[in-house]
């Protein structure tokens, strides 16, 4: 078979992947800044849509197309430097995380291994969260889209071309489908839009639909070198404007995303000749970037959340700049002395089989370690028994009707409806360990539902059909009534005022009420690298002006006339006293996470409740 097509080098490429990892980097380094940095991964999805769909059209017009040798590419390019990164977080993390950091870690590494981040971080949340910073391996996820297309994109390609169909219309008809999908997604389901590969493909099908142009009789036309210039000018802008002026708050991909994709076409279109090709992209600095984009598109984001998660808190300047240098000198080490060898070695279907087996081993290890709850026998303390504060059910909505959650004894005489936001559900376990033999309970509960005066005045439709299912009580025999939430701090008049409306209960008719305060937040992500790691030993952060707002709710409730049915429960007062919250006990942890109580921390908390409902 004669030898397969390669493309034509061209350093002003190299020079727009460094503008593209250059954007990611700030973006993630200094996003106060530079909050449309993101799109970087825009332009690498049409870079690599442009250079391997160039390979793939060239080579099935020769009838040169090998599914081995295009797949073993693909090997060859991914998996060395993705190898050297998940083996690199796998040993930091058995050293320096926790049981729960480290398994989520490793889910993370077995979802990069098998190219199926994406997906995993789709389920978690958005890219944008909080929690985002703690994720070390969140950047996989365009790296999961881009292998996910090549599964598919030649089998495609090949079959088409076996039936001798037109492959420029069936390009843009797929991306046309895809880019429908995106726009459809941006407004039905935006963390849908951001990761799914479907809403994602047009991105590297535009890149694919210039290679098909580029290689076609008609591009042999010379364009002038005005149009050139103007075309690379333009195209620099576009890029340059985007990763400025856009933000998380854009529906983005969406219509957005022309921007920077478009611009990224017409640098390539432009041709090497291009004034910002010529003059910036082609510059040695930016294509030695360029050629180690890769690797440090790996190694970047790793080093900021591990550094994060390590020192628990932000990067200030200097540690980010550090963190961009150790990344550049870690990519620069890879590209040179494990990516070249690799790419330059002799022994192909050897050294492919290794490197599979490699990332078979990888992701088998981090599954293991992921489905034995971070491998707490690492450390030499006894692993910290945290419980979960909910029973396991939950409140679902099913054809417009809220069904409550029902645990305990289903058979019971004594039914005890608790009710409220999350810091009511943060008792249901400990109530349920303690009194679920004896009681039948209900819980209704979800976010800040619950908490508004006057009845059914919360605009949110959840808790608009918790109070519908709160209204059908009305008609039961309660033994009891918990309601709990967290208060805030409220001045003494509009808690009076408040404490009133809460008093009558929803209009039930319990032969107890039971009103349960709240408990102040903790940084808990620190308490447990402290119990576990003493290199992370580190003072945790105090909420002070919670503190003193849980400090202020008893104080002006323990005196306020209540009916003689009602009691108030103080769990502040049993969990922090003295203003001290006990977080970490022997080895329980009485809380589950930041803001909430675990099983056995409600227990601590609440014996009061408890007695109080034996009685």
């Amino acid at each position: 078979m004669p030898k397969s097509f390669h493309i034509q080098y061209r350093p002003d490429i190299d020079g727009l992947r460094a503008i593209a990892i250059i954007s990611v980097i700030l973006f993630h380094g200094f996003p106060q800044y530079f909050q449309g940095g993101f799109i970087g991964v825009d332009v690498f999805f049409v870079i690599s849509g442009y250079l391997i769909s160039t390979i793939i059209y060239a080579n099935l017009a020769a009838n040169q197309f090998s599914f081995q040798e295009f797949y073993a590419r693909r090997v060859r390019r991914i998996f060395p430097a993705l190898l050297a990164v998940l083996f690199s977080v796998f040993i930091f993390g058995w050293f320096y995380l926790t049981p729960r950091e480290y398994e989520t870690l490793n889910q993370e590494i077995a979802g990069g291994a098998a190219f199926f981040s994406n997906f995993i971080f789709w389920r978690q949340s958005g890219y944008f969260d909080i929690a985002a910073d703690k994720k070390p391996l969140l950047h996989l996820w365009s790296l999961a889209v881009e292998e996910q297309f090549y599964i598919f994109w030649p089998l495609i390609l090949w079959g088409a071309s076996k039936l001798r169909a037109n492959l420029l219309y069936l390009t843009l008809f797929l991306l046309l489908a895809s880019f429908g999908m995106n726009i459809f997604y941006s407004s039905v389901d935006p963390v849908g839009d951001f990761y799914a590969p479907y809403t994602r493909f047009w991105e590297l099908l535009i890149g694919a639909t210039l290679a098909y142009f580029n290689l076609i009789p008609l591009q042999k036309i010379s364009i002038i070198q005005s149009a050139k210039d103007t075309y690379s000018i333009i195209g620099i802008a576009c890029i340059v404007c985007s990763a400025m002026m856009f933000n998380k708050s854009l529906a983005f991909p969406g219509w957005f995303a022309l921007v920077p994709t478009l611009g990224a076409v017409l640098l390539i279109y432009s041709g090497p000749d291009g004034v910002v090709n010529r003059m910036l992209l082609q510059n040695k600095l930016v294509v030695w970037v360029g050629l180690i984009s890769y690797p440090l598109y790996l190694w970047h984001w790793p080093i900021f959340s591990l550094a994060r998660i390590y020192f628990n808190a932000p990067l200030n300047f200097n540690e980010t700049l550090l963190a961009i240098m150790t990344a550049t000198f870690l990519a620069w080490a890879t590209y040179q002395f494990v990516e070249t060898p690799i790419r330059k070695s002799h022994r192909g279907g050897a050294k492919i089989i290794f490197l599979a087996l490699l990332m078979g081993i990888i992701g088998a290890a981090a599954y293991f370690v992921k489905e034995d709850s971070g491998f707490a026998s690492r450390f030499p303390v006894k692993p910290l028994q945290r419980v979960s504060q909910l029973t396991g059910c939950d409140n679902v909505v099913k054809d417009g009707v809220l069904y409550p959650c029902t645990f305990g004894n289903i058979h019971s005489e004594k039914t005890v409806l608790i009710y409220g936001d999350s810091h009511a559900g943060h008792l249901t376990s400990a109530l349920n360990y303690a009194l679920g033999d004896q009681v039948k309970f209900i819980f209704l509960g979800y976010g800040d539902c619950l908490m508004s005066d006057k009845e059914g005045a919360d605009k949110d439709k959840l808790c608009q059909l918790m109070w519908d299912q709160v209204r059908k009580l009305r008609h039961e025999q309660l033994y009891a009534v918990i309601h709990a939430q967290r208060w805030g701090d409220m001045q003494p008049d509009i808690l009076k005022i408040r404490m009133k409306e809460v008093f009558k209960v929803a209009g039930l008719s319990p032969k107890k009420i039971a009103i349960v305060g709240s408990i102040p937040s903790v940084d808990l992500d620190c308490s447990i690298a402290n119990y576990y790691i003493p290199a992370r030993n580190r003072k945790c952060s105090v909420y002070e002006e919670q503190i003193q707002a849980n400090k202020n709710f008893v104080l002006n409730t323990k005196d306020l006339p209540k009916p003689s049915n009602l009691i108030f429960v103080y769990p502040y007062e049993k969990l922090c006293p003295e203003g001290v919250c006990k977080v970490i006990e022997g080895s329980t942890s009485n809380y589950w996470d930041d803001a909430h109580m675990s099983r056995d921390g409600a227990l601590t908390a609440i014996p009061d409740l408890i007695q109080y409902l034996k009685q």
